[in-house]
């Protein structure tokens, strides 16, 4: 198999390919095609489909695996697909996991560093509260290990949501120790729990979309419904503490613009809060500057354009390495 990101000017593919999207367009010359945007593990593919009569082509939709026979080339500077032939695949043809990106880190030195997290903390409390959701729970634990960290904005690869944990986690950690007379296993305890209603809001690959409840009730209060109920049935944890958990949950986007009910009224909630904002956002720009990269569009100057997420032009600094 061909991957994607190896793909140059003048390649011929014949491959199988997962389908992120389809849909029917018109060119300049009024002329009628299908764009389908195709996905392995290492990237996307902008692939078009001119003859719009072929009866392959009302087969497959967005999410199915489809094989593709096309010639790669340069358009406007950037590589896209020719597609002759298109049609779903046999499922003996594929195997899904090659079809999605996943965290360049590796799994379990992440995992290894969650369960360290985890045992830092002092708080009996908490910590039998982080044990019960996450050692206990295996079935839990697989799920969130290997869930996404997004639908699409920031870690919104396999492994992502247990890379932005632990990136956030250990942020914060940094960011608390520069102070005096903080609750750091408060900090701990809820930047390893802060995301964890997403497992519910968005569905596992293929799908990748966000689920009912998703859409009409949100990670952050589907996690702190997870988590309330969980510590409900432990008596080592007080009123206050588990208040002040909750709290962190419900505060840790920062602003009621972005979707907290609350906003940070806890030092601790407030630190959550920017630690998360931080991870995610150098992950939208480190993204942003390997797709650019990788589809050649960014400018002389190797800025890779406005980035609306980040409300910036950014580029790679002299001697980095994404």
């Amino acid at each position: 198999m061909k991957h994607i990101n190896t793909l140059k000017d003048g390649d011929r593919i014949s491959d199988v390919y997962l389908v992120k999207s389809k849909s029917q367009a018109v060119a300049k010359t009024g002329k009628e095609y299908f764009n389908v945007i195709l996905q392995d593990k290492t990237g996307v593919l902008d692939g078009k489909v001119w003859d719009t009569t072929a009866p392959s082509i009302e087969e497959f939709d967005s999410g199915n695996f489809v094989y593709v026979e096309g010639d790669v080339i340069s358009y406007n500077g950037a590589i896209q697909c020719k597609i002759i032939r298109i049609s779903k695949a046999n499922k003996e043809d594929y195997n899904p996991i090659d079809y999605f990106q996943t965290s360049t880190k590796d799994k379990n030195v992440m995992q290894k560093e969650f369960d360290e997290l985890i045992d830092s903390v002092r708080n009996k409390g908490y910590k039998k509260l982080l044990e019960k959701i996450f050692i206990e729970d295996t079935v839990f634990r697989k799920k969130f290990f290997e869930h996404q960290g997004a639908k699409s904005i920031h870690h919104s690869f396999i492994h992502g949501l247990l890379e932005h944990t632990v990136s956030t986690t250990k942020l914060a950690k940094l960011m608390a120790s520069n102070y005096e007379n903080l609750n750091m296993d408060l900090i701990i305890t809820s930047s390893l729990l802060h995301d964890i209603g997403k497992v519910r809001e968005i569905a596992d690959f293929p799908v990748n979309e966000y689920t009912d409840e998703g859409q009409l009730i949100g990670h952050i209060v589907i996690g702190y419904e997870i988590v309330k109920n969980a510590m409900d049935e432990i008596k080592e944890i007080s009123e206050k503490e588990k208040t002040e958990l909750l709290h962190c949950i419900l505060a840790h986007h920062g602003s009621q613009e972005f979707g907290s009910p609350k906003l940070p009224g806890l030092i601790e909630a407030y630190i959550v809060s920017q630690a998360d904002n931080t991870d995610a956002k150098v992950e939208i720009m480190v993204e942003a500057i390997k797709n650019a990269k990788q589809s050649k569009k960014f400018d002389i100057n190797g800025f890779v354009g406005f980035n609306k997420l980040t409300n910036t032009n950014f580029r790679e600094a002299t001697g980095s390495e994404i």
